[in-house]
């Protein structure tokens, strides 16, 4: 069993290119008899599908349905919602987690501090563009440009009825590269973000978001580094 999860992990971690035996056997550290039928066990099972045109594995629908089946009660919540009560104290403004889904994110959760803005609470649950959302904008900064580029044209028109530029995204993506979390403002909100990594591959996102008037750029900014700390610390801690 040890085994077959850790072939799946490995397909998991290359799910969007896709991976194929000698590389599975490689990285693996095992036989190719008995990778092939760990491997083909996964297949029958549907966690890993296997494609026609590339030989590649990629994750299967099996693996899908196990993602959706825990979004009523994500184990991203459970696993931070205490030390974003603990944030979410110390800054007294409403905090967001949001996971990464494709070229979108999805609020998981929310702490809202004792200044609740009542809107905010309606994006709990709800899927935006990357790019459109604080933190979500953190994870489009971890992305090469040629990915920003491409995520960008795909999503040009919506994109723009946002009022963003491609020159604008650029430059608040260069922004977050080099400050380590993402700063936005606009429409009345500013709002910081920090991404982090969990399991094989996913991608998440921390951040404050607040109206204008209760948070300036100063502030903002001085939050954004202790927020990327807290999340070094967070991530480093997670590992032992």
């Amino acid at each position: 069993m040890d085994r077959a999860l850790e072939l799946l992990s490995l397909v998991a971690a290359q799910h969007g290119e896709g991976i194929k035996i000698p590389a599975l056997v490689q990285r693996a550290g095992l036989d190719r008899t008995t990778v092939h039928r760990l491997i083909k066990a996964l297949e029958r099972h549907q966690l890993v599908h296997r494609e026609a045109r590339t030989e590649g594995y990629r994750l299967g629908l099996e693996a899908y349905a196990l993602g959706q089946a825990s979004m009523p009660r994500p184990p991203l919540v459970r696993q931070y919602t205490a030390l974003m009560k603990s944030l979410a104290r110390r800054v007294d403004e409403p905090l967001f987690l949001v996971a990464r889904a494709g070229d979108y994110s999805h609020c998981l959760h929310m702490e809202a501090g004792s200044r609740p803005v009542k809107t905010f609470s309606e994006t709990v649950g709800g899927i935006r563009l990357l790019g459109l959302g604080v933190p979500s904008f953190a994870m489009l900064s971890h992305m090469g440009d040629g990915e920003v580029l491409a995520h960008y044209e795909r999503f040009q028109e919506e994109y723009l009825k946002n009022r963003m530029t491609l020159a604008r995204l650029r430059r608040w993506v260069e922004e977050g590269r080099k400050q380590g979390f993402s700063h936005i403002h606009g429409k009345g909100v500013r709002g910081v973000g920090v991404r982090f990594s969990f399991g094989v591959s996913g991608e998440a996102a921390l951040g404050f978001v607040a109206p204008s008037s209760r948070l300036s750029r100063n502030a903002a900014i001085d939050i954004g580094n202790w927020l990327r700390q807290e999340v070094v610390a967070m991530q480093t801690h997670a590992r032992f």
